[in-house]
Parts: C-alpha cells; structure tokens; sequence
C-alpha cells in the first residue's frame, strides 16, 4: 500500500502540477474547502467520509478498489487533517497519495477519473508564487519579496543606490561638467557610471534612466533568475524597462508610488498584477493560434486535441475556464471504464504530461462551442 503522507501538506505549484500530470488512473481527486470548527457545515471529518463513499460508488468492486480507497479511510480519521483550517486537496493514483493546500478552495469536489482532475488548479500553480517587487521611485526605492499571498520588505543590496541623488544626479545641472556615480567598496567591481550633463527635463530623464541601469546591473545577484515586479508611476517604469537588462521582469505592473502602502494592500496588488501577466501570456498564445496560417498544426476538437496531447504533439493549449466537455475517454487511456469523462482535463493533463504550457483563459474570451485552442508542435 502506498505510504500516507498524512499532515505534510505540500505548495500546489507548476513542479506539483506536472508530477501530477505523471500519475495513471484510476484516479481520485477530492477538494476539501476551508472550514473552522464549531461551523454550521459540519465537520471536514464527515464531508472526507461522504466523498469516500461517493468515490467507492464510481470504482468496480475488487482488490484494486479497496487499496486505491483504503488511505483515505485513514485521512478521515486523521483528527489533525480534518480538523479546521484552510482547504486542501487530495490527490490518489494506484502509485501516489498526497495531500496539497489550496488554501482558498471555497468549494467540495469530488472527481473520479482516469486522470487526476487538474484542470481547476492549472491557474493557481502557473501563476507566479514568489517573485520580487521593486518600487522605483526618484526619491527612495523600495524592494519587497512576495510569497504566496505575503509580501516582507527586503533591505537594499549595498551596491544599489536608494535614491537618484544618492546616485549622483545633482540639480541644478552643470552643462560643462560631466558627473559620475563613485565606484567604490559598496560597488563591487562595477565602473563609474556616466552622467551626461543636458538641460531641463532632458536631463531628469538621463539621470533617471542612468540610475535605473545602476539598480537594474546592482539587483541581478540578489534575484538570481527570480521574477520581478515592478511598480511606480508610469514615467519611470518605463525608464526602468529600457535601462534594464534583467531578461526576467514581469509584463505587468503595480501603478503608483509604495512607499506609503501597507504590505498588504502590496501584496493584493502584487497578486492581480501576478494573475494579470499570466492571462496576457494565454491571450498571446490564443492570438497565435488563431492567426497561424499553417492549420495543420492548429486543433480545437476535444477528442483530437486529446488524441495529439497523448501522443505528445501539443505544444501550447489554451482552455476556457470553467467548461466541460463530456465523452468517451480514448481506450488507450481509459482506466476508470465510466460511460463519459470529461475530455477538456484529460486533454491538459496530458499536455503537462507530455511538458507542453495549459493556459487558462476567462470565459469570454473562448466560445464555449469551441473550449480548447493547441498549438502542435509538428
């Protein structure tokens, strides 16, 4: 029998999302919502027993049945696993158990298939969890790191100049001279960094741009491949874009100044922003598939794109959310012998299976006559 792995709950992330996908049916997957004890909704250790036997009803009798359910019957009884707190997930395969937060499942839910259902979770693992957050400011630079729904301010790296003045800048300009940034212990191996001296707003935006290369070059150690997020007036983000060479700053962005607001308000700011830059990348790759003028590799029939995602030939789907398409699972992947099963979660988890991207995209941006639009890779 497969080992319990009881109250180690684990981040539902893309690295999760993926060993997932791994897993052959037949599978169970159960979404337990948040819950605090004493509330009317009954207990957590009740709803567990209620999905058991519901997912006992959908399995054939036999051996297999009775080890696939068998770890559940212990998680019911797991005073601590049930008790109240946020919501979790359950997912068992023949080979794997494990129990992941989701710690803002609203909602039961019960799926008995030939995959693990992970078409309502694809969105919350891609999204970026844990990133970097730079507030550009003339005056004082903020950095802050986000993770998962927290955000903590970090202190300044020694070689990344807080300000436009600490950087150099000076006001008002001397036309005959030419300023530097010092290069000294604080700055590492960086040079002196050129100030070209202008008049008026031309050189506000010199300086601006030349202290936003100083942070951009000061930074790269500290986020080592981290995303990060930038927010600020749109003037000097936009400074900030064409200075840096950071290959790995996120599309989106926080607009105006935080220096004044509360981590959290930064957080929830820095959540949409996350989700945000997410959808932007699905629509691209919807457009992409729309406009391609190679149609052989462009499919949008559930069986078909369930057919090519199983073979391993789809690159990039787009999904829309929220939708379903019921039908007779493909009798190669078939575990569960159910009279349908829905085609669109088989179709993703075959996709990050076989390592192509699923992008969930909002209702009205897909026809609900045609859910599901995969880029193939030949």
């Amino acid at each position: 029998m497969t080992p319990i792995t009881g109250t180690v709950h684990r981040k539902l992330d893309a690295s999760a999302i993926r060993l997932l996908a791994e897993c052959k049916g037949p599978c169970v997957t159960m979404l337990i919502p948040a819950h605090h004890p004493g509330a009317q909704a009954g207990s957590r250790k009740t709803l567990v027993r209620d999905l058991m036997e519901r997912a006992a009803h959908r399995l054939p009798e036999g051996k297999q049945t009775r080890e696939l359910l068998e770890p559940l019957e212990l998680i019911a009884k797991d005073e601590e696993t049930v008790a109240g707190g946020s919501g979790f997930a359950i997912f068992r395969s023949p080979r794997f158990l494990e129990i992941f937060d989701v710690p803002d499942c609203k909602a039961e839910m019960l799926a008995v298939a030939s995959h693990l259902e992970l078409a309502p979770l694809v969105e919350r693992a891609f999204v970026p969890q844990e990133f970097f957050i730079l507030g550009i400011s003339r005056k004082r630079l903020g950095l802050f790191r986000y993770r998962n729904g927290r955000c903590e301010s970090v202190p300044l790296p020694a070689n990344v100049p807080a300000s436009v003045e600490a950087a150099g800048a000076f006001d008002p300009p001397d036309h005959d001279l030419e300023n530097r940034h010092a290069a000294g212990p604080s700055i590492g191996s960086m040079k002196g960094v050129h100030f070209g001296t202008g008049s008026g707003r031309e050189t506000a935006v010199e300086y601006l741009t030349n202290f936003c290369g100083i942070v951009d070059q000061g930074l790269k150690e500290l986020l080592a491949g981290a995303p990060l997020l930038l927010g600020g007036v749109h003037e000097e983000i936009a400074a900030y874009r064409r200075a840096a060479k950071y290959p790995h700053i996120l599309e989106s962005e926080i607009s105006g100044n935080l220096e004044f607001l509360p981590l959290e308000q930064i957080a929830q700011q820095a959540a949409a922003a996350a989700r945000d830059h997410s959808l932007r990348a699905g629509q691209r790759v919807l457009a992409e598939a729309r406009e391609m003028s190679d149609r052989s590799r462009t499919l949008n029939d559930p069986h078909e794109v369930l057919r090519a995602a199983a073979a391993g030939r789809v690159h990039r789907l787009c999904v829309r959310e929220g939708t379903e398409v019921r039908g007779r699972m493909e009798p190669e992947l078939d575990t569960v012998h159910a009279a349908t099963e829905d085609l669109i979660n088989a179709a993703v988890v075959e996709t990050l299976r076989h390592s192509g991207e699923v992008f969930m995209l909002p209702p009205d941006l897909m026809e609900a006559a045609h859910p599901l639009a995969a880029i193939l890779r030949y």
